[in-house]
C-alpha cells in the first residue's frame, strides 16, 4: 500500500499506523518478524529513512523490539502493567503470609522469577526528599536503592527514602530482600500505612537509568513518586518508582462508592 500524500500526517506516522494496525488485528502476531526496511520501503512507496522513523515510533510504544543482526520483531509479550492502586495494599501483604513482597508477588504472577539488587546508605536529603517526609534539607535519611528484575531482565529502579530515626534498628537498614515488603516492616515498628499520595511524571532517562534498565535510545521513562503515610498522618517512607515507557503501562482501579 502507497502511503498517502494528501493525508496530514507524516508518512512515517502513516506507516507506523499501517504496521500498528497489522499488530492490532494479528496480521502481525507476537514474535512475528517485520520485513527489512528496504522491503517496507519498496511495499510503500516511500524512503528507508521514513521506515526507520516509523519503526521507531513503535518501539518508543514499545510494540516491536529490535535485535542486533537479526532484524526488527514483534514483541512477543505485551507491555507490563504497573498495578499501582495494588501495590501496598495491606490485604495483599498479610495473605501473602509475610514471604512475598507486592514486587514478587506481581512478578510471579506472570510466570517469572522476581530478582532485587539493592543497596543502602545513610544520605542528608535533599530538598525533595526532605519536603516530602517533613523534614529538614540535609537531614539524614536511610536511602535504599533497588534494580528490579523479571527473569534476569532489569524491569524497575526503586528508589525508598526513611527518616533515619525511624529505620535505623530495623532490617531495612540491611540492603538484602526484605521478603515481607517494608510496608510490613514499617507496620511492625508501629507506623502502620495508612494512606499514600502518588506524582506521576513522564521523562527522558538519565544516563545511569537507562543503563540499568537497557533503555533503547529515544525511550522515555515514567516516574511515580509515592509518599506513604502512618495512622498519625505523618510519612514515613517516600518511594521513587521509574519504569521503561516502552514495557509498562500504569494502572489504576479506582472504587467510585
Amino acid at each position: 500500500m502507497v502511503l498517502n500524500p494528501a493525508d496530514p500526517r507524516p508518512l512515517y506516522q502513516q506507516l507506523a499506523a499501517l504496521l500498528r494496525g497489522q499488530i492490532d488485528t494479528g496480521g502481525l502476531p507476537p514474535g512475528a518478524q517485520l520485513p527489512t526496511e528496504g522491503e517496507l520501503a519498496d511495499a510503500h512507496g516511500t524512503s528507508r529513512n521514513t521506515v526507520r522513523l516509523a519503526l521507531n515510533l513503535l518501539r518508543v510504544e514499545g510494540l516491536v523490539e529490535s535485535r542486533r543482526g537479526l532484524g526488527t520483531f514483534v514483541r512477543s509479550a505485551p507491555p507490563r502493567r504497573y498495578y499501582a492502586s495494588l501495590t501496598g495494599s495491606r490485604s495483599n501483604r498479610l495473605s501473602a503470609d509475610r514471604r512475598r513482597d507486592t514486587f514478587t508477588q506481581q512478578v510471579e504472577s506472570r510466570g517469572q522469577k522476581a530478582r532485587q539488587v539493592s543497596t543502602v546508605e545513610v544520605i542528608p536529603a535533599d530538598d525533595e526528599i526532605a519536603a516530602r517526609l517533613h523534614l529538614e534539607p540535609g537531614q539524614s535519611v536511610c536511602a535504599r536503592r533497588r534494580v528490579m528484575y523479571a527473569d534476569d531482565q532489569p524491569i524497575q529502579l526503586g528508589y525508598s527514602f526513611y527518616p533515619l530515626e525511624l529505620v535505623k534498628s530495623s532490617k531495612i537498614m540491611n540492603p538484602a530482600d526484605i521478603m515481607e515488603g517494608s510496608d510490613q516492616v514499617l507496620e511492625d515498628l508501629g507506623h502502620v500505612p495508612t494512606r499514600y499520595e502518588d506524582e506521576i511524571t513522564w521523562r527522558m532517562p538519565t544516563a545511569e537509568e537507562a543503563t540499568k534498565l537497557h533503555i533503547p535510545p529515544g525511550t522515555p521513562v515514567g516516574r511515580v513518586l509515592r509518599v506513604t503515610f502512618d495512622q498519625t498522618d505523618t510519612p514515613i517512607e517516600a518511594y521513587q518508582v521509574v519504569l521503561p515507557g516502552d514495557k509498562h503501562v500504569l494502572f489504576y482501579e479506582v472504587s467510585a462508592e
